[in-house]
């Protein structure tokens, strides 16, 4: 029996330098994925974080739009009240170009409002020819809202021309004016209804963009307290240190069969 060639033959199975070069290897790797991992999911954090701000930004500039238009609107309404309530009265008058002086100052002052109203400098409720941007466009990154823009002045123009071309001694002519004055109140009403539903539209997806930033932040919370990094690096430490276990294991057979058949 040769012992010195058991020895030699054990000897060789012994791995024990490789399997700490191995293991130091592998603790580099691990620490690797950890690293990139973390940093992917940062990455993929702020990128959803700050897109959905931007979503929020836009989406309370639209709202802040509507609500500005809502609010010329009301008073543009104010306007052609007055307007109707002094055509019905138009027999209050005796001279007619006073009453009619007395609406064009309506008229003018319902067109004012019509002008001022802007957002960052561009017309709301207003158009003329060269206003290239015939729409109020909010877009998010997921989804896109429109709603045309309204000329307001347009309906006191009517009015005034058809005002002033008519004699309001006329009944039939008075009339006229008078149905021209509550047609224009109605459509104007329309495109303040239209501003509700449009700003109903905005306020539904800000609700929804705002929900989700909360989701996210809490999501971020919960792996901050998990600690994702130093999870991902536990859980592969361990699966290599199962493999070695696994590599010793068949190493221990491995030096019985060889002790076995020398032996025999």
């Amino acid at each position: 029996m040769d012992v010195n060639s058991i020895s030699n033959n054990i000897s060789t199975l012994n791995p024990s330098s490789s399997l700490n070069l191995e293991r130091v290897s592998s603790s580099k790797s691990v620490n690797k994925i950890s690293e990139d991992s973390t940093n992917l999911y940062i990455n993929e954090y702020n990128k959803k974080r700050d897109e959905l701000s931007l979503n929020v930004q836009s989406l309370n500039e639209g709202i802040a739009i509507t609500k500005i238009a809502q609010n010329s609107i009301g008073k543009q309404q104010e306007y052609l009240g007055n307007v109707q309530t002094k055509l019905e009265n138009a027999n209050s008058y005796e001279d007619k170009n006073d009453l009619k002086q007395s609406i064009n100052e309506d008229l003018r002052n319902f067109n004012q409002i019509a002008y001022e109203t802007k957002f960052k400098r561009e017309n709301i409720i207003a158009t003329d020819y060269y206003d290239d941007k015939k729409s109020i466009d909010i877009n998010t990154k997921s989804a896109n809202f429109s709603i045309e823009k309204p000329n307001t002045p347009t309906y006191a123009n009517e009015i005034f021309e058809l005002s002033n071309n008519s004699d309001l001694n006329n009944s039939t002519d008075l009339e006229q004016v008078t149905s021209k004055v509550r047609t224009s109140s109605n459509q104007l009403q329309n495109t303040y209804d239209d501003f509700t539903e449009f700003g109903n539209k905005l306020e539904f997806s800000a609700k929804e963009t705002i929900k989700a930033q909360v989701d996210l932040y809490n999501e971020n919370t919960i792996n901050k307290d998990r600690n994702f990094g130093k999870e991902s690096n536990d859980f592969s430490k361990t699966n290599v240190n199962a493999n070695i276990g696994y590599l010793a294991a068949s190493q221990a057979n491995i030096i019985q069969e060889q002790s076995v058949r020398l032996l025999s």
